[in-house]
């Protein structure tokens, strides 16, 4: 029987889901467990679906390797009995590298040293092993914002701290020719450290929360365009209170940023706040159910196939290795899908394989064109041409054309089209 590959839904736009949001606690009550850390870094495998978490700060440095299960919620060592490893260390930028399946991480501090050595580790072999980068390197650094840019295939870096001094420069390492380039632009936020990065799937630019410079906790938010390498502020009406350690992830689906925890001028806390990045407001999460314990240097990723934010570690004073989970994240009081008082246009996973959601919001009831075309301007596929009601609308493409044949990997433009009204959205097809 053939496959269904074009689906279409209304969307209710409600911002409620079926299932309350609610804290959950997913620390494994027996077997094997890494011991209590903060200031770890933590990657979503998703082809093994587990989150992998590497290094960090207890009574000394870390430089073991684990993987949380998120199906079962165990721990495996994943830490190699020999070979190569990097020196332990806490605040390591750990990026997924999906096309090589590996993690690779960089800089942090150790015993005595500031580091800028970058390594990869395979997940499959549970092996590491080091690069011999050109070009730069940066400043040995530690407490860095950084993310993958999935297009360029590029780990991208802001800021950190030495005992030179904090930084404001953004640094791009590409692993395929082991080379760093320096691109930081004229003009951007306050030199910082121990901030928090994340990548936006939907603009395809990093997203720079808060951290620390000499006059202590931050509270600001940037965005740094990957295509140009320039940021723009933005300026919420409300905010968390500043602070610094506080992980933040990327929520593909409602297009947010979720942020946890952190220490600021009055101490650690157990904050959960959304940032929407349709509107630029920050909403304050109130899950029901017992709450993590305040702390800050957690380690967190997006887990989207259970829609949660999941969450390793931290330090208050007592050192933890918990793992807990804000589940159903998506029923939150901000809204679920673009907003509907205007013609927005959004699509997740972006990039994507085997396929990409689409979400859309018309102002008035009408007749709207949603097209696919190539990087030259052919048209590719039609998956919306007639009349629909207003509100959100959501469509699924799975990287056909319109003879029904796969079409090759690469960037294609989506364009709507509704009362005279257009926008376009680059998506990029991945094999």
């Amino acid at each position: 029987m053939k496959r269904l590959l074009l689906t279409l839904a209304v969307v209710v736009v409600t911002g409620r889901d079926a299932a309350a949001q609610s804290w959950v606690n997913l620390t494994p009550v027996s077997g094997p467990a890494p011991a209590g850390r903060w200031n770890a870094s933590a990657i979503h495998d998703t082809a093994h679906n587990r989150m992998v978490v590497f290094g960090g700060f207890s009574s000394g440095y870390h430089n073991d390797i684990w993987g949380f299960d998120l199906a079962t919620n165990t721990w495996t060592n994943l830490t190699p009995a020999s070979g190569p490893a990097p020196a332990p260390r806490k605040t390591p930028a750990s990026i997924y590298d999906p096309d090589n399946h590996r993690m690779v991480t960089w800089s942090g501090q150790g015993v005595g040293a500031f580091f800028n050595d970058v390594w990869a580790f395979d997940l499959n072999t549970n092996t590491w092993s080091q690069f011999t980068p050109t070009g730069g390197p940066p400043q040995i650094r530690y407490g860095v914002g950084y993310t993958w840019d999935p297009l360029a295939k590029e780990l991208v870096t802001f800021a950190g701290f030495t005992n030179l001094g904090r930084f404001d420069d953004v640094w791009r390492f590409k692993p395929t020719t082991s080379a760093w380039n320096n691109v930081s632009p004229g003009s951007g936020p306050l030199a910082r450290c121990l901030h928090a990065a994340t990548y936006d799937a939907h603009n395809h630019r990093m997203i720079m929360y808060a951290g620390q410079n000499n006059s202590g906790p931050l509270d600001d938010i940037w965005f740094l365009d990957l295509d140009t390498n320039t940021w723009t502020q933005l300026n919420p009406a409300t905010k968390p209170s500043a602070r610094f350690f506080s992980p933040v992830v990327y929520d593909t689906k409602n297009h947010r940023v979720t942020m946890f925890g952190g220490q600021g001028l009055l101490g650690f806390n157990a904050e959960a706040w959304v940032f929407d990045l349709w509107t630029n407001r920050w909403t304050q999460l109130t899950p029901s159910g017992t709450a993590p314990s305040q702390r800050a240097g957690s380690a967190a990723i997006y887990d989207g196939a259970h829609d949660r934010m999941v969450i390793f570690g931290g330090n208050d004073g007592v050192v933890k290795n918990d793992v807990w989970a804000v589940a159903n994240l998506s029923s939150t009081a901000t809204h679920v899908g673009p907003p509907s008082s205007t013609l927005e246009l959004r699509n997740f996973p972006n990039p994507f394989n085997p396929e990409t959601t689409i979400e859309y919001a018309l102002p008035s009831a009408g007749h709207v064109r949603l097209r696919v075309y190539d990087a030259r301007g052919a048209l590719v596929r039609t998956l919306v041409d007639g009349t629909e009601p207003h509100g959100a609308h959501r469509v699924t493409w799975d990287g056909s054309g319109n003879s029904g044949n796969r079409v090759a990997s690469g960037v294609y433009l989506l364009r709507i089209e509704s009362a005279g009204a257009t926008r376009t959205q680059k998506i990029t097809l991945l094999k």
